[in-house]
């Protein structure tokens, strides 16, 4: 029985999904056992992750932050709840637009975001420190491929 190339490509592309998400779910999987071997926060990888990009993007809106996860308005709306709640985070309303708030990370999320980039630099560099600058680069340039043709789809499918 012989297959056609575009059921071969289909079949590639299905392999390599799988391998992706097999490869993602571990990273998550080793990402959550170094945070509670380490003790350091109740914080979940999806706290951390909203609170480092509130630190990395001070003045942010909850919409800027949403997009940036990819995460629905509801979503982000619980995140942020929580971890104000928490004392990680502080809303501001905007000086233009008193609607608008901004998020800023407080003392206590300053030093969360610091722990947990700890575990992520000590996981990254297991995964790709043996990587040479160049591998790193086109793997980087893949990705960024990969997330933009998922951004592509998600236009589409609501646009």
């Amino acid at each position: 029985m012989s297959t056609t190339p575009r059921r071969r490509e289909t079949a590639s592309a299905l392999a390599t999904f799988q391998a992706f998400m097999t490869l993602f779910g571990s990273i998550r999987q080793v990402m959550k056992t170094r945070m509670q071997d380490d003790g350091g926060h109740a914080l979940g990888p999806v706290h951390l992750r909203a609170l480092s990009l509130c630190q990395r993007h001070a003045g942010w809106t909850q919409q800027q932050l949403g997009q940036a996860m990819g995460r629905d308005k509801g979503q982000i709306t619980r995140l942020l709840r929580e971890l104000e709640e928490q004392g990680y985070l502080a809303r501001s309303p905007d000086e233009q637009d008193r609607r608008v708030w901004r998020l800023h990370v407080t003392p206590s999320g300053e030093k969360a975001c610091a722990w947990f980039l700890s575990i992520e630099a000590s996981l990254a560099t297991d995964l790709f420190g043996k990587l040479g600058a160049q591998e790193r680069e086109q793997l980087l340039q893949l990705l960024s491929g990969v997330q933009e043709r998922l951004g592509a789809g998600q236009d589409e499918a609501t646009g």
